[in-house]
């Protein structure tokens, strides 16, 4: 009977096992098959998907690009823009290209496009718009005039070509001989930028600008750049008008608000308007008495006034659509109101300016158009629109890069004319600044852009010292990105030529206020790039966005910390007291810098909002180096970005630790830096070997985390309760073995499969029972 039990035992064991082999072969086929449908599945998955995408209206693409050659300005890039609304686009800053935009989709992705439709939607969307016939064409293409209009805004003083750079005046002269445009207009800042225009305030430029034959142009900011006088008397040497609406001298319009202009069978109404952050970003002394109006009750009345009397109107916009702009005073936000007002002809053209935006193919508020070609005379805009009678449709945007426009033959009497302003500009750049300049500045990239230099040092100190009086409110320090300095000044004579080489972007120098936090979050972002060894050495690796300080602050920092964490201090000098001060999160510090920087350039999207603008930082820094005593920066040695501690850590956050009486207690410490274990290796899935390394103590986040709630409960009194915090201190730190264990796991090889486990277990439950059966009948 016993032994009949155990064979009853045993085939019932067997039988479970003979399920659990069932189950398991059958999950497998099961799960073969699915995989084998899974193919076709994705194919009917991706054939909805393209559906959905196909009949989905366009989604526009925007993307802001910020170039440093042309006028180290942020710049932004909406591309194929087709909906209504303001531009909100991402920001990424370039330190040695040219304005960058996306370009706008290829004939090719079209058509792809177009090849992965599914055909029934395709013939859709052709019954919804029957073609009309070729009679019909015909007759419309014979009735249509095409006209065009070319524009530009944020030339900056560029008259002299530059290869792939910069058209210059000569060729856009050509450009519009072959072109023939209704009309060439600009968007307001042409006067003010590169030393070649700023030495004569302005009047060479507009020279240059007569002849190439502009119709209008409107007032920028930095037309005041020169004083309010000034930009008169410019106006006066002008063989066309300047308009706005909105600028008011005394009470007075300052301007003309309007100009009508008929060129081939059209009337153009030529609006302007004029930025009102003009207030804080020009020199205050040059727009005294100077005010402005609201750009979009200036612009509508002036429309209001000339409906009727034109058949197209042009806003020469100097407004921009930078996202700091007040709303209100942004340049797509006027055109979309605009559009909305059914009392206008439409199309209506907004030529916009100020945030040197690229935007590709402009953008459409219904019939009407936002275009903007960035800065620098790196583009030509070009807008068309069809005339068949008294109707006019079909508005389009485009623009000419200088890139393609390569071939293109200067004009001979412009280029005359622009190099002999070139020539008298370099003997005028021969001034001497420094008889015998004792010192060499370092600006040279590799140097400037991986560590702090006396020749940053120099130029931020010339803005620091320019903004306790430039500025309504003194500065506190001052930074400056280091993809901004182009090259080094050697011992001997300086000339302002030599200071011109060191900055020659025409940047001016503005101040912003910038909230502790966002100053620490400057620097790490200052201090993000890659670590690399040059000469045994470790520094950090090349980087046009790393911040040149004054002297009136410290950067502390670890480069062997992970980008993000390196900061280890910022202190700030009181000048109250002559002492430095562990930086204050909550305050607010008033921060010179340059214009570029200050609008968010290199990534810095922490600064930004209002700003104050003084003059050109060349002239900064030259009027600085005439009277300062130079000797204080022969030494190269880091004394204000420096890779380490400050020598009281006061502004590291303290943890307090028990208070011990003398028992043996150990500490875990958390701002010493330990060592890294040598290099180990784990293999991994492939089965190559792969390089790891656990960072210890405060380096290992995840130790940091077990290590301090150890050491917390460690008891110190005197009769020493130390196997409660031993048993403590070892569940953390087993939890800690278990995590990197964990980690390390997933790297291993795979080993199998756990559902095999049942029958694994089953077979040894098997064995074990035809063991102990033979025992038994052995022992019986």
């Amino acid at each position: 009977m016993k032994g009949t039990g155990l064979k009853s035992m045993m085939l019932l064991m067997v039988l479970v096992i003979a399920v659990l082999i069932f189950n398991h072969v059958s999950s497998d086929a099961a799960e073969q098959t699915l995989q084998q449908a899974a193919p076709e599945t994705q194919v009917e998955a991706d054939a909805e998907t393209t559906a959905t995408h196909t009949s989905q209206p366009d989604v526009t693409s925007q993307q802001l690009a910020t170039t440093e050659e042309t006028a180290q300005q942020p710049s932004e890039s909406v591309t194929g823009l087709k909906q209504e609304g303001p531009a909100t686009a991402t920001v990424a800053t370039t330190e040695d290209d040219t304005i960058e935009s996306i370009a706008p989709t290829s004939a090719e992705n079209v058509a792809q496009a177009e090849k992965d439709t599914p055909m029934m939607l395709r013939l859709s969307a052709k019954e919804a718009q029957p073609e009309a016939t070729s009679t019909d064409r015909a007759s419309h293409e014979t009735a249509a005039t095409t006209h065009t209009i070319l524009h530009t805004n944020d030339i900056h003083g560029r008259m002299v070509e530059e290869k792939d750079r910069v058209l210059g005046m000569a060729k856009l002269k050509t450009l519009k001989e072959q072109q023939n445009p209704d009309l060439l207009v600009d968007a307001g800042d042409a006067f003010q930028g590169l030393p070649l225009s700023n030495q004569s305030k302005g009047e060479e430029m507009a020279k240059a600008m007569n002849a190439v034959g502009y119709d209008a142009m409107t007032a920028g900011n930095h037309e005041f750049d020169f004083g309010y006088d000034q930009l008169k008397k410019l106006e006066g040497m002008l063989n066309f008008p300047i308009v706005s609406s909105n600028v008011y001298k005394d009470g007075e319009l300052a301007f003309k608000p309007s100009v009508v202009i008929q060129k081939n069978g059209v009337r153009y109404g030529v609006i302007g308007v004029t930025t009102p952050e003009t207030k804080t970003k020009t020199s205050p002394t040059g727009i005294v008495g100077v005010t402005f109006a609201d750009p979009l009750t200036s612009v509508t009345r002036e429309m209001d006034r000339l409906n009727g009397q034109v058949d197209v109107f042009i806003v020469l916009s100097h407004l921009g659509i930078d996202p700091t702009t007040k709303e209100a005073w942004r340049g797509d936000y006027l055109t979309r109101q605009l559009s909305q007002n059914k009392q206008y002809h439409h199309p209506i053209f907004v030529i916009d300016g100020h945030s040197h935006t690229v935007i590709e193919h402009g953008q459409k508020f219904d019939q009407d158009v936002l275009a903007q070609t960035g800065t620098a005379l790196a583009n030509v805009g070009k807008l068309t629109f069809k005339q068949s009678g008294q109707q006019f449709s079909n508005a389009e945007a485009s623009l000419l890069n200088v890139k393609n426009l390569a071939k293109l033959q200067p004009d001979a009497a412009v280029k005359a004319q622009v190099d002999k302003a070139n020539e008298a500009f370099l003997k005028a750049t021969s001034e001497v600044i420094i008889p015998n300049n004792t010192v060499d500045f370092q600006g040279e990239r590799d140097d400037v852009r991986t560590h702090e230099t006396n020749l940053g040092n120099a130029i931020t100190d010339a803005m620091e010292a320019y903004g306790q009086k430039g500025f309504s409110r003194p500065s506190d320090f001052a930074v400056t990105n280091s993809g901004g300095i182009r090259a080094s000044i050697a011992k001997g004579k300086v000339t302002l030529n030599d200071v011109i080489t060191v900055l020659p972007f025409g940047n001016t120098i503005a101040q912003i206020s910038v909230k502790g936090s966002d100053v620490w979050k400057a620097f790490e972002h200052s201090l993000s790039a890659p670590t690399m060894t040059t000469g045994g050495e470790t520094q950090l690796s090349a980087n046009g966005g790393l911040l040149q300080v004054s002297k009136s602050i410290q950067v502390y920092f670890d480069m062997n910390k992970a980008p993000g964490e390196r900061i280890n201090a910022i202190r700030v000098l009181n000048k109250q007291t002559g002492q430095f001060e562990d930086l204050d999160m909550s305050r607010t510090y008033a921060v010179a810098m340059n214009d570029f920087t200050a609008s968010g350039g290199d990534g810095f999207d922490m600064f930004g909002g209002p700003r104050e603008e003084g003059i050109s930082l060349e002239q900064v820094f030259a009027n600085y180096l005439k009277t300062a005593d130079l000797s204080q920066y022969a030494t190269t040695a880091p004394q204000r970005i420096i890779n380490g501690k400050p020598a009281q850590n006061s502004e590291m956050p303290k943890i307090t630790p028990p208070s011990s009486k003398g028992d043996n207690v150990i500490l875990f410490p958390q701002t010493k830096r330990s060592k890294v274990v040598p290099m180990t290796k784990v293999p991994t899935a492939e089965g190559q070997s792969q390089q790891t390394a656990m960072h210890v103590a405060s380096e290992h986040r995840g130790m940091a985390q077990s290590m301090v709630p150890a050491v917390s409960m460690i008891s110190t009194d005197a009769t020493g309760k130390m196997a409660q915090a031993h048993r403590v201190m070892t569940q953390n730190v087993s939890a800690l073995g278990h995590h990197e264990a964990k980690n390390d796991a997933q790297q291993l090889p795979n080993t199998g499969a756990t559902e095999q486990a049942p029958i694994v277990g089953g077979l040894f439950m098997l064995g074990a029972g035809l063991v102990i059966m033979r025992r038994q009948k052995h022992h019986a």
